[in-house]
Order: structure tokens, then C-alpha cells, then sequence
């Protein structure tokens, strides 16, 4: 049986238009009266995510930085934070100096940019609906850091994955969140490690999970849980070696998928089932 639903949000519970279907918070808000545990597992910021959350209406986790932060919204306490240290952030700021390439760090819900005039800040702020705020690297009192981001073409960030990979070996987690964004973790962290911990405290178990994803950076959580589920259109390796497959997210799949095992699992009667639909 379903003991709890973890989420990504950008192409996935989100449609291509960045919102939330009536069917699909639907069916979280009835799962969540019948005790079943939702967290939204993502790699925004918690600041990103705060405007979906209120179309939610749920006092549940928000698993954010694809693992790094992890809040509980109820009062906004920090139940787990692994950031990047100061020695990591500097070889990134190194790389990025040197190659030419945007660099993103994120400080205390805020995200910092050398330079907003490039096409890089507006496609991130187009996503995610937030501002960067503007600021010389070398002038952080602290350069601890929630995580660093990349923006460019894939071509460009896959030499600038060789260079980290070089420098920094294996002291860092790195995985790819969209086409053009290369992200850089604690080693301690993915969406997987930070949901399984989470669950440890709910006293849930993964294998009672049903997890929703569509790209790399949510290969760790997929695999992890009982019911992984890859989205019709998530990322071509992730669907090949998905244990579930649901329909796009501009088609309802996280709410397709849940009525159908909702419904055999007999969580819910026929009858609400059909209101639903």
C-alpha cells in the first residue's frame, strides 16, 4: 500500500505552462487527508517553490536543492542542510572565471549572479519565477554555499564537467537537473539519500513510495523507492530503466498513475474515484 508520494515539480507535477491541474491537486489533498505523506522533492529553491505550495494548501516537506535543504513548511524549520564548503565553492568560481561560463550559488534562500545581463539569468528567471540578485563573488563574508549551478548548452557543460570531475574528483555530487543546467552538490546528498532520511523520521519505509520524476537529477529517488515513475516525457535513459511509467505532465500522469493505484489498492471507493475523473 501507499504510505507516501514524493514529487518533483519542473516537468513533472508542474505542466510546461509551470502549474499545478485541478486533477492533480485533487488527488494529493484527498491522499494527504487519508494519512498519506506528500513531499515535493525538487531542485528549486524553497523561495521557488512558495507559490505552488499555496495553490497546494498541504503542511507538508519540501525537499529543495535536489536534496541539500530540507523544510518543513508547517513553521519553516530546516530538518536537514549539507552545503557546499567554502573550498569547493572556490575552485567553482576558479572554473567559471576562467572557462567564461554562469555560475549560480545560492545563499540563504537568495540567488547570487557576477552578472544578471546575459541570456543565461532570464532563462533560469523565466523557470522559476524568481530574481537574482547581483554581487561580486569575492565579496561574500562566507562562501558556504546550498548548492552551485552551471547554466549553458550541454556541449559547454559537459568540458566543464571534465574540468570539476579533474579538480574536485569525487568530494562533490553532480548531476544534470535540465538540458542546460549542471548542478553541484554536497557529496552527501541527491534526491534520494535526503528522501530516505526524511521517511527514517516520518517512520515510513521507501519501499511503501511512489516517487515521480522526469529528468537525471531524479535517477537516485527513483531507483530507491518501491514505485519510481517516470514521466512520458522525462529523459529517454530515465524511461528506459523506469520500474513505472505515467503519462506527460501536461496529461495529468502523477494523477493518472495515483487513481489507477489508488484504485486497486481500494485506499478510496469506486465512487470517489469516478468523481475525479
Amino acid at each position: 500500500m501507499i504510505k507516501s508520494v514524493a514529487l518533483d515539480l519542473d516537468g513533472t507535477l508542474l505542466n510546461s505552462k509551470k502549474e499545478i491541474s485541478n486533477k492533480n491537486i485533487s488527488i494529493l489533498r484527498e491522499l494527504y487527508k487519508k494519512g498519506v505523506e506528500i513531499f515535493i522533492v525538487t531542485g528549486r529553491s524553497y523561495s521557488a517553490t512558495k507559490e505552488i505550495l499555496k495553490k497546494l494548501e498541504l503542511p507538508i516537506i519540501v525537499i529543495c536543492y535536489n536534496g541539500a535543504k530540507v523544510i518543513d513548511t508547517k513553521n519553516e524549520s530546516i530538518l536537514l542542510e549539507e552545503p557546499l564548503s567554502e573550498d569547493i565553492v572556490k575552485v567553482l568560481i576558479e572554473i567559471s572565471r576562467k572557462n567564461n561560463i554562469h555560475l549560480n550559488l545560492y545563499q540563504d534562500e537568495n540567488w547570487f549572479v557576477e552578472d544578471k545581463k546575459n541570456w543565461q539569468t532570464e532563462y533560469y528567471k523565466n523557470n522559476i519565477g524568481i530574481d537574482a540578485v547581483e554581487k561580486n563573488f569575492n565579496n561574500f563574508t562566507s562562501l558556504l554555499m546550498t548548492k552551485a549551478l552551471f547554466i549553458d548548452e550541454r556541449c559547454n557543460l559537459e568540458k566543464i564537467e571534465k574540468e570539476i570531475k579533474e579538480k574536485l574528483r569525487d568530494i562533490v555530487h553532480l548531476t544534470y537537473s535540465q538540458e542546460r543546467y549542471l548542478e553541484i552538490l554536497n557529496k552527501k546528498v541527491n534526491k534520494g539519500k535526503s528522501l530516505e532520511k526524511i521517511l527514517q523520521l516520518k517512520n515510513l519505509t521507501l519501499d511503501t513510495c511512489v516517487a515521480f520524476g522526469d529528468a537525471n537529477n531524479d535517477k537516485e529517488m527513483l531507483e530507491m523507492v518501491g514505485y519510481g515513475v517516470v514521466m512520458k516525457n522525462g529523459e529517454e535513459d530515465l524511461k528506459k530503466d523506469a520500474k513505472y511509467l505515467t503519462d506527460s505532465n501536461d496529461n495529468d500522469g502523477v494523477y493518472k498513475f495515483l487513481v489507477q493505484k489508488i484504485w486497486k489498492s481500494g485506499i478510496f471507493p469506486t465512487f470517489f474515484i469516478n468523481l475525479l475523473k
